[in-house]
C-alpha cells in the first residue's frame, strides 16, 4: 500500500512539473512576440508551480508519501472545484439577474424598439452578469448572423450565453423574427413565469438556511459554550470536592 501511495506521489508531482513548461509566447500584429506582461505572468506563475512541487517534495520526506500524495491531490483537484463553484455561482447569479433582463426588454420594445434594436440598447444598462452574453449576441449580429440564429447563442454557458434558463426566450425572438408572431404577449408571460421561479429558488434558498447554520453552530458555538460554562463549572466543583476529602 506504500508503494502504491509514492507510486502516485510521483505520478503527481510529474504531472505538476509539465505544467511548468515553457510554451509559445502569443504575437501581435507585426509578429513581435509580446514579451513584457505576458512574459512576467508567466514567470510569476511557474514560479509558484515550482513552490507547490518543492512543498510537495518536502511533505514527501517529511511525513510521507500518503501526506505527499493527499497534498498533491488537494493541488490538482483544487482549481476544478473553484471552477465549479464559480460557474455555480455565476448560474445562480444569472437567474437571478434573468427577470430583470426580461423586464428590460418588454420595456425597450414597448418603447418602439425593434428585438435587433433592443438588444444594442439593453448592452450598457443591463444586469452586470448578463452583459456579456448581450456583447456576444450583438458581435454575432455584427458580423452577419441573422437575429433569429444569432439569438439562439443566448442558450450556451456563460459567458457567451445565459443557459438554458435563456431558451424561451431565445425561442420567442427568434420566432418573432422569423414568422412576426405577437412578441409583447409572450414576453410578458416570460417575465411573470421567471419572477415567479426567482421568488421560488428563494424561498428555497432561505429554507436551507438553517441547515447551512447547523455546521457552524455545532462546529464553534457549542464547543465556545462548552469551553466557557461547563468546563469552569466543572473544575470548580471537583476543587470543592477535593476540598471536602481533604
Amino acid at each position: 500500500m506504500t508503494v502504491i501511495t509514492a507510486l502516485l506521489a510521483a505520478l503527481t508531482m510529474v504531472m505538476i512539473g509539465a505544467r511548468l513548461r515553457p510554451t509559445a509566447l502569443p504575437r501581435d500584429a507585426t509578429n513581435t512576440p509580446i514579451t513584457v506582461t505576458v512574459t512576467l505572468g508567466r514567470r510569476s506563475v511557474a514560479y509558484r508551480r515550482g513552490g507547490l512541487l518543492v512543498a510537495i517534495t518536502i511533505t514527501l520526506g517529511l511525513f510521507g508519501p500518503l501526506a505527499a500524495g493527499a497534498f498533491a491531490t488537494a493541488i490538482v483537484v483544487h482549481p476544478r472545484l473553484r471552477q465549479i463553484r464559480a460557474s455555480k455561482c455565476r448560474t445562480a447569479a444569472i437567474a437571478i439577474a434573468f427577470p430583470d433582463l426580461v423586464d428590460l426588454l418588454v420595456l425597450t420594445i414597448a418603447a418602439g424598439h425593434t428585438p435587433t434594436m433592443s438588444i444594442g440598447v439593453l448592452g450598457p444598462v443591463a444586469p452586470a452578469v448578463t452583459r456579456d452574453a448581450l456583447a456576444h449576441l450583438e458581435r454575432r449580429m455584427l458580423i452577419g448572423d441573422r437575429f433569429a440564429d444569432a439569438i439562439s447563442g443566448l442558450q450556451s454557458p456563460p459567458p457567451e450565453g445565459l443557459g438554458s434558463i435563456a431558451q424561451p426566450l431565445a425561442d420567442a425572438l427568434a420566432l418573432a423574427d422569423r414568422y412576426g408572431t405577437p412578441l409583447a404577449p409572450v414576453l410578458d408571460r416570460l417575465a411573470g413565469q421567471a419572477r415567479g421561479q426567482r421568488r421560488r429558488s428563494t424561498e428555497i434558498a432561505a429554507r436551507q438556511l438553517p441547515i447551512r447554520l447547523a455546521f457552524p453552530l455545532v462546529g464553534c458555538t457549542l464547543p465556545s459554550f462548552v469551553l466557557l460554562t461547563v468546563v469552569p463549572l466543572m473544575a470548580g466543583t471537583f476543587s470543592s470536592l477535593r476540598g471536602l476529602t481533604a
